[in-house]
């Protein structure tokens, strides 16, 4: 007959060997009080979450949460980049563009509007010459002028 084997006990050892931790860890625990049994291994999962620290944790929880960590640091070297970008006047606020472009066209349709009132007074009883040459000139004006317009859009944030 033979003799009735007892199941092996759990040791710190293959208890720290199972979560992928260190012995000492499992050790620290056991002495502190409120640990788990040794063989509860997900008790032990669950309780070194709970009170560990982020380097006591099993493989695959310091795998995610390195994973969210690594999302985090690339949102924020994103906003970061961002931000000095708009610093360095290379970017600006899509509202911003928008209200100085809204700017430029209001002011490029002010002068269309001020040619209407001013120029067929203006041009009446003139060669068909001279009218060409008062209106190249209005348009060299307006070109000019706008262009400036334009270009400044950003300089004034």
């Amino acid at each position: 007959m033979k003799p009735k084997t007892e199941p092996t006990k759990q040791t710190q050892s293959g208890l720290a060997a199972a979560l992928g931790v260190s012995r000492q860890l499992i050790s620290c625990h056991v002495k502190a009080g409120g640990a788990p049994p040794l063989e509860d291994v997900a008790g032990w999962s669950a309780h070194l979450a709970a009170k560990g620290r982020t380097g006591s944790l099993p493989p695959d929880l310091r795998r995610a949460i390195g994973e969210q960590r690594l999302e985090i640091l690339k949102a924020q070297k994103m906003r970061l980049e961002r931000e000095n970008a708009v610093a360095a006047g290379l970017l600006m606020p899509v509202a911003a563009a928008q209200r100085q472009a809204g700017f430029a066209c209001g002011f490029f349709f002010e002068e269309l509007q001020r040619a209407e009132r001013e120029l067929p007074p203006a041009l009446a009883g003139l060669s068909a010459v001279e009218v060409f040459k008062h209106l190249h000139a209005f348009n060299e004006n307006l070109r000019r002028e706008a262009k400036l317009k334009f270009e400044a859009i950003g300089d004034a944030e």
